[in-house]
Formats: C-alpha cells, structure tokens, sequence
C-alpha cells in the first residue's frame, strides 16, 4: 500500500466528511422510523433493512479506515527509515540515501511541509529543521515556498 498515489485532496476530503458520514450513520439508526421512504424499504427488504444498510456502511467505512492506517503506517516507516540513515551517517549518507529512494525523499517532505501548518510550535520548528536537511536549503517558515519546492523537485524526479 506504500505506492498507493492518492491526491492530497482526498485526503482531506477524506477527513472532512468523516464527521458529516458518522452523524448520517446515527441519524439513520435513531430516526429509522421517520427515514423518508423507510416505509417502502422495510416492505420490500424486511424490517430491519435501514439498520443493516447503516451497519454495512459503517463496517465499510472502518475498512477504508484500516486501509488508510496501513498506508500512513507504511508512508511514516520509510519517512522514519530515511531520516535514521540521514541521522546515522551525515550529509553523505544523506544523499546516498535520498539518490537511492527519491520517492521516500518526496514523501517525507510532503509530509513535513504540512506539518508546517500545525498548531504545535515544537512540531513546526522540528519540521522547518527536518526539511532544511532533507532539501539542503533554508525556505523558511512558511509552508508556501516549500510546497513550490516540492512541486519543482517532484517534476525534476519523474
């Protein structure tokens, strides 16, 4: 699942819809009696098919999740892995690594890049700090010009 390419606009669509798509799931099971056309689906599909259809699309849902785990889980290992071997063996090793796996490289900085934007002072000087090594060059703070960066790096590798 470490290839798996989804744009970053899923993702957050992803996150966005996650509270609208639960409070549908309990709306459904608490005002089954009241659904709009529930009487039809409890007539042609049994009493009880408002529930199970809430249930089944739940269970999905918590599917997609796992899948999004294990992606995140794969995504963060080789980010982890990338930054041990530039910590282990200095700028060499950096760029040994980073010419052997420029995917991971990418990645790593995409991920690093939005951290940037986070609330947490720590996480955004960590992440400035990360991305100067990785890149080899101060752009600042602002995750503008690194995404500018990560746009002009990302054509250089394709």
């Amino acid at each position: 699942m470490a290839g798996l390419k989804i744009p970053g606009g899923v993702d957050e669509l992803f996150r966005q819809v996650t509270p609208l798509f639960l409070l549908l799931v309990i709306g459904i099971v608490v005002f089954e009696p009241w659904v709009p056309g529930g009487d039809w689906l409890r007539g042609t599909f049994g009493d009880d098919i408002l529930v199970r259809g809430a249930v089944a699309a739940f269970g999905l849902y918590i599917l997609l999740l796992w899948g999004e785990t294990l992606r995140l889980n794969a995504l963060l290992s080789s980010v982890l892995k990338a930054f041990k071997e530039h910590g282990a063996g200095g700028a060499g090793a950096a760029a040994a690594s980073a010419a052997r796996n420029p995917k991971a490289r990418l990645e790593a900085a995409k991920l690093l890049i939005a951290a940037l934007s986070s609330d947490d002072a720590e996480v955004r000087a960590t992440s400035h700090h990360n991305l100067t090594r990785l890149a080899g060059k101060d752009l600042g703070k602002d995750p503008g010009p690194w995404r500018e960066w990560l746009k002009a790096e990302g054509r250089q590798s394709s």
